[in-house]
Formats: structure tokens, C-alpha cells, sequence
């Protein structure tokens, strides 16, 4: 067993070139594009999306949070036409409170960082990161300055300090996804 570092780059230099940049790049973590193409690139045959609902009696636990349904879904291009990649790729956002049907929902650009995904809502929407957790989902964590999401006729703005609308386990699902998009394209927004 190698134990130094030393060594170990020693033992590297005698693989094949090949085999090198791979084993190197395993050792310090997943790289930008390793974790896009596991959580955006390559999931649910087609056009990935992450949500969660809220059953009444989660939502009756939690009398703090607001938010029924929520979900992201991968844009197909970025708004420029340039396709989605690690460094640059545009994401869907809407959620819905547990107070109206309505959805609320708008774009959001993101990147990928070597652990998780920085993103930021349009329109000065506020910031929110997705680090992927155990159960092949996305956790998403506002900001400290919250955000804010425009619906129909209003905006929900989500606290960034307080509440229980900081913090979402995200699934890999298509039904959320798919009824945020029936919404807007019914004419909804």
C-alpha cells in the first residue's frame, strides 16, 4: 500500500498516459464537468429535473414554511442559443405556496464548482446554491439575502434568514416539472 504522496506520484509516473490524468483527478474530488454531466448532462433520459412536494401534514409541522411544491428543471440552451456546459448552463426555478395554485417561476444561471452548483435568479432574484446529497438529489439553499421569485401578479420572496423556506431536498422527478410547465404554457404567467 502507498501511503506518500511521493509515492503515489512516483507510481503514477509508470501507468499509462491514459490511466495518469484520470486516477490524478479522482484523488482530488469530482471535477466541474464530472459533477454536471452525474447531476444535469446525463439524467432521467432527457431533460433533467429535481423537485419536491410537501404533504399537508409536513406543511402542518412546519407551520413556518411556505412553500408547497418546488422544482428546477434544465433549460435546453442558454439564453444566447449557446448550449448548456459545467461553466455556464441556465436552469428553470419555480415554486409554488402552499397559500395558491399558482406557480412562480423564472430562469436562473448557474455554474459548476467542484462540489456544487452556484446559481443566481434573474431579475435580481437573489442566489442559491445546489450541492448534491446522498440520495441522487440536489439540496438547495438560498442565500443569506433570500430570494425572490415573480408570479402572475405579485412576487414570493423566500427569507434567507428565517423561516423554513431555506432549505429544500431535491429529488430527481418529472411530474413537478411537468405541472409548472402545463402552468406556463397555459398561459399562467
Amino acid at each position: 500500500m502507498v501511503r506518500s504522496s511521493k509515492y503515489r506520484l512516483a507510481a503514477l509516473a509508470l501507468l499509462p498516459p491514459v490511466l495518469a490524468p484520470s486516477l490524478i483527478s479522482g484523488a482530488r474530488g469530482a471535477m466541474p464537468d464530472d459533477l454536471f454531466n452525474r447531476y444535469f448532462a446525463n439524467v432521467l433520459d432527457g431533460r433533467p429535473c429535481y423537485a419536491r412536494t410537501y404533504d399537508d401534514a409536513h406543511l402542518a409541522a412546519h407551520s413556518q414554511q411556505r412553500v408547497r411544491q418546488i422544482e428546477i428543471d434544465l433549460s435546453s440552451a442558454n439564453p444566447d442559443g449557446s448550449p448548456n456546459a459545467a461553466d455556464r448552463f441556465e436552469i428553470g426555478f419555480a415554486l409554488m405556496l402552499k397559500s395558491s395554485p399558482e406557480w412562480y417561476g423564472q430562469a436562473a444561471s448557474c455554474k459548476t464548482g467542484n462540489d456544487a452548483f452556484e446559481c443566481y435568479l434573474e431579475s435580481d432574484g437573489g442566489i442559491f446554491r445546489l450541492t448534491p446529497s446522498a440520495n441522487g438529489g440536489l439540496r438547495l439553499e438560498t442565500g443569506d439575502s433570500g430570494i425572490a421569485i415573480e408570479g402572475s401578479n405579485d412576487v414570493a420572496e423566500l427569507s434567507g434568514t428565517s423561516g423554513d423556506d431555506r432549505v429544500f431536498d431535491l429529488r430527481p422527478s418529472k411530474q413537478e416539472c411537468e405541472d409548472a410547465a402545463a402552468f406556463f404554457a397555459g398561459g399562467n404567467d
